[in-house]
């Protein structure tokens, strides 16, 4: 019986094109990954922006010259809802700047730091929810971002 012997060529060509598109999905990945930490932060700082609980200030030092919106009514109680939530507290939201690659792929995230202590955080959330509502309108969003760049990293 005659031994059969095969031959294949271009295998070093097909390891450096699948090592290639391996490492733009990577870059994708971290990309898509990015875009709906953004989207997300996106969302929920849209949920902080109410209508100012007073629709006028007094001039001073600190705040410059008198501000009056012309709202109707001049003011809204504490139980009509929280107002605009700013400051810290707004600026605070913020997602992972590197994301971490880990055995599963890649890890990142979406919170509230910036030096706001927890206690206030947890308080307001508590009473005016406006991280979950944030995420959860951000979620209908994110598998168009992930299929986007996957399939240009998948068709380069």
């Amino acid at each position: 019986m005659a031994d059969v012997q095969i031959r294949i060529e271009g295998w070093r060509e097909v390891q450096a094109a699948l090592d290639a598109m391996s490492k733009e999905i990577d870059v994708a990945t971290v990309a898509a990954l990015k875009a709906s930490q953004n989207l997300a932060k996106k969302t929920i700082r849209s949920g902080m922006r109410g209508r100012p609980r007073w629709d006028h200030r007094g001039a001073s030092a600190r705040t410059g010259e008198a501000v009056s919106l012309g709202l109707n009514p001049h003011h809204v109680t504490k139980g009509g809802g929280p107002g605009r939530l700013t400051g810290k507290l707004y600026k605070g939201v913020g997602g992972v700047r590197k994301p971490k690659k880990t055995p599963e792929g890649y890890q990142g995230g979406v919170g509230v730091g910036g030096g706001v202590r927890n206690l206030y955080k947890k308080r307001t959330e508590g009473l005016f929810p406006y991280v979950a509502p944030g995420i959860k309108r951000a979620e209908t969003k994110m598998p168009e971002i992930w299929e986007k760049a996957w399939d240009k990293a998948v068709h380069h």
